[in-house]
């Protein structure tokens, strides 16, 4: 133990976030295979739910959902309506993460990201720069993307 601590010491905190062992939104997060950025952690500071550094564009929902369905072999899913939500109010400490590790940031100008939340049988929310709305499930475009987010036991 004492050698890891001599590590995290060494260790720049913007390079190696969790090295105490406890987690914040917006830090870097690897554990075995698991590689991503902290959504959310729980009071003891563990990490609870992880945003993928991957990313496909050119989605309508359902496309996104075979998507993630797919991605990982099935262990991760789209975010929830709130889990965008709070992605949103928050992006700055997630994108600063992407940044560093070269990946293309979450929620940043006109880009929208489907959720898993249906609004009706036709819509279904996404982040977009209004916020997290409903829009209609068939819009495609190079602005409507999916990524990722998975539960950390």
């Amino acid at each position: 133990m004492k050698n890891i601590l001599k590590i995290c010491l060494a260790i720049s905190p913007l390079l190696l976030a969790g090295c105490s062992g406890t987690y914040e939104t917006g830090d870097y997060y690897s554990s075995g295979d698991v590689k991503g950025i902290v959504v959310k952690s729980d009071a003891d500071g563990k990490a609870r739910l992880v945003l993928s550094f991957d990313e496909v564009a050119n989605l309508n929902a359902d496309s996104a959902a075979r998507w993630v369905a797919e991605y990982d072999n099935g262990q991760w899913r789209l975010p929830t309506k709130e889990e965008m939500t709070f992605m949103k109010k928050h992006r700055s400490l997630i994108n600063k993460t992407l940044e560093r590790k070269g990946k293309p940031l979450m929620l940043a100008g006109f880009t929208y990201y489907w959720t898993s939340t249906a609004c009706s049988e036709s819509h279904t929310y996404a982040g977009g720069p209004e916020g997290v709305k409903c829009y209609f499930n068939s819009n495609a475009s190079p602005n409507y993307k999916a990524r990722a987010v998975r539960d950390i036991e």
